[in-house]
C-alpha cells in the first residue's frame, strides 16, 4: 500500500509501548505493535466509528494518543520522487559495455609499460608495424 493513500494516522503510546494506526480507504486499517525490539503488522476491514471506538478504548487503557497530520511530502524528502530520478537518470546514462570498448581496454593495457601484456622488441602490437 501507498502511504501517500493514507487518511488517517494515529500512534498510541504506553510503557514504551507503541501502536501505530494508518485508516485507508475502502474501510481498511493497519495496525503496527512495537515490542521491544520487534514491530508486528496486521491490516482489518473495519469502518471509522469501530477504529475511533478502540482509540477511546485504548485511551481507557492508559495509552496516549498522537494524531499525525499528513499532508504532501517535499520533493527533497520524497523517496518515490528519489527513486523516480535516479531511474530517470540511469535510463538516460546507460553504461553499455560493447566488444568494441572492450578491445580498446585491452590494446591500452598492453601497451602501458610495466603492465602485464607491456610490448616486447621484436613483437607486433596490433596494426604496429614489427620492430626489429
Amino acid at each position: 500500500m501507498d502511504i501517500s493513500k493514507a487518511r488517517r494516522l494515529v500512534e498510541l503510546e504506553k510503557d514504551g509501548r507503541k501502536v501505530l494506526l494508518t485508516l485507508w480507504g475502502r474501510n481498511l486499517v493497519s495496525s503496527c505493535v512495537e515490542k521491544q525490539e520487534k514491530t508486528y503488522c496486521e491490516t482489518c476491514q473495519c469502518n471509522d466509528e469501530t477504529c475511533q471506538e478502540y482509540i477511546e478504548h485504548m485511551k481507557a487503557q492508559g495509552y496516549g494518543v498522537t494524531e499525525i497530520k499528513l499532508g504532501e511530502v517535499d520533493a527533497a524528502e520524497s523517496l518515490p520522487k528519489f527513486l523516480e530520478e535516479r531511474e530517470v537518470s540511469v535510463r538516460a546514462h546507460p553504461v553499455i559495455e560493447t566488444e568494441e570498448n572492450v578491445h580498446a581496454d585491452i590494446e591500452a593495457a598492453e601497451a602501458i609499460p610495466g603492465s602485464h601484456g607491456e610490448l616486447q622488441p621484436g613483437k607486433s602490437g596490433g596494426s604496429s608495424p614489427e620492430i626489429s
